[in-house]
């Protein structure tokens, strides 16, 4: 537990620190770079499934994704750039399977695709929206609010979850996750929601206008739920692949895929959240 607490303060310093002194251009590059490392161990995973993912290929369109979604156009680019990045990969290992005389590869290199640059990359989408809709008010710093408000309250469910989980837990929450409790994600959520209040108070400077105490009391609870859900997904995977970490790299957490697991179904929907309900 303290190991964890440890990488948890340390990872939001670096993530600070490079935040201060680069810009959002620091914070594209991170996004890039956990979606390139997550992407890879969930095909690791795959392979102790016994499923055999094209790994070069499908990490290598990851930062791709990523950084053509901010640097190559507008609000939109992501998506157009994950559709180019889909089709070449898929007709790249069609012809390949086929000329091995099976499709073994297909399906899970392209889900790899989809379920993590892809939904990583609606992070990029909330600056790109700020960008069009913050007019002569926008600064950087509400793109970055905005990104770190998703990131801190899925986050902070988890952490949240845990300590609660730890001291009043007994309902079973899922059998893919044992040590998951009702009460600890009921816990989790409020402590989320009190996390995004407490950031929306501190940076209220770099909010939008529309963007509310109440606003981000709701919005934190379909946040935090979306959080469960995405962490208990990469739970079923490790599952499967009868290990317990994704990795061993991050002390107390394990690997990039457990630091982001609960990041993957929070980032479109903090993404629609604000479009809709915010902008």
């Amino acid at each position: 537990m303290k190991q964890r607490i440890f990488s948890f303060t340390i990872l939001w310093l670096i993530v600070t620190v490079s935040l201060l002194i680069f810009g959002i251009d620091a914070g594209v590059w991170l996004i890039a770079a956990l979606a390139f490392f997550t992407q890879l161990e969930l095909y690791q995973l795959f392979d102790k499934m016994g499923l055999k993912p094209f790994k070069a290929l499908g990490v290598a369109c990851a930062p791709v994704i990523i950084l053509g979604s901010y640097y190559l156009g507008g609000v939109d680019a992501g998506t157009d750039i994950f559709i180019f990045c889909f089709l070449a990969a898929a007709l790249t290992i069609i012809i390949k399977d086929l000329q091995a005389g099976r499709l073994r590869s297909f399906m899970p290199t392209l889900f790899g695709l989809l379920y993590v640059p892809f939904m990583l990359h609606f992070f990029v989408k909330v600056v790109k929206l700020a960008e069009q809709h913050g007019g002569v008010d926008y600064t950087d710093g509400t793109a970055i609010f905005l990104t770190i408000w998703i990131v801190a309250v899925a986050k902070c469910t988890d952490v949240g979850g845990l300590l609660v989980g730890m001291q009043i837990g007994k309902t079973p929450l899922s059998v893919i996750s044992p040590k998951k409790t009702v009460e600890g994600g009921a816990g989790g959520i409020v402590f989320a929601m009190l996390i995004g209040l407490f950031l929306l108070g501190i940076f209220n400077n770099y909010a939008p206008e529309g963007f509310t105490w109440w606003r981000s009391a709701l919005m934190a609870i379909p946040i935090g739920i979306a959080s469960i859900a995405s962490d208990l997904v990469e739970s079923a995977f490790k599952r499967q692949a009868d290990v317990k970490d994704s990795g061993n790299i991050i002390p107390g957490i394990g690997g990039i895929f457990d630091l982001t697991d609960s990041l993957l179904l929070t980032a479109p929907l903090g993404y629609l959240m604000f479009k809709y309900f915010i902008f």
